[in-house]
């Protein structure tokens, strides 16, 4: 006995390469924002080891330390800013993305490590960066699609 299968509910269920698509773009987002905190992290070990004294072998061993962390860190972000790209077909989503990322936690950062402060226009401004991330890397849907009213010259 063959069954019939209607149309209907195959509409009516999301397709699966939609789905994948959407994970696609949270993943080349997440390895963009990993990105963007590794090289915080570089930025900070970079700062510490210019401040060290090296006027013993201690010290010049822990710059050296701090220096080795800096390139380690900075390779890291770049190997995952990589495979953003890789995975992305623009590069601007995942650019935009691993700074934005980048600033704001270089602000946590100089925050609470350094006393650092921050200005509401600067928080103004990382909002405005934010803001234009989520726009940008918004992939527009086939429902957001608006056809053309124009005709055609023989009409």
């Amino acid at each position: 006995m063959k069954r019939e299968f209607s149309s209907t509910s195959e509409e009516n269920q999301p397709s699966s390469s939609s789905c994948i698509d959407k994970r696609r773009q949270e993943g080349k987002i997440r390895l963009a924002v990993v990105s963007g905190f590794f090289s915080t992290v570089g930025s900070l070990f970079g700062k510490f080891a210019g401040g060290a004294e090296a006027n013993s072998i201690s010290g010049l061993l822990l710059k050296g330390v701090l220096l080795v962390l800096m390139v380690t860190s900075n390779t890291v972000g770049c190997t995952f800013f990589v495979k953003a790209l890789n995975a992305s077909g623009s590069s601007l989503p995942c650019t935009i993305t691993s700074a934005a990322t980048s600033y704001i936690c270089s602000a946590f950062a100089g925050s609470l490590i350094f006393n650092e402060s921050t200005s509401l226009t600067w928080w103004c401004g990382i909002s405005f960066v934010i803001l234009g991330l989520l726009l940008i890397s918004r992939t527009p849907s086939k429902d957001d699609y608006v056809p053309s009213s124009k005709k055609s010259k023989s009409q």
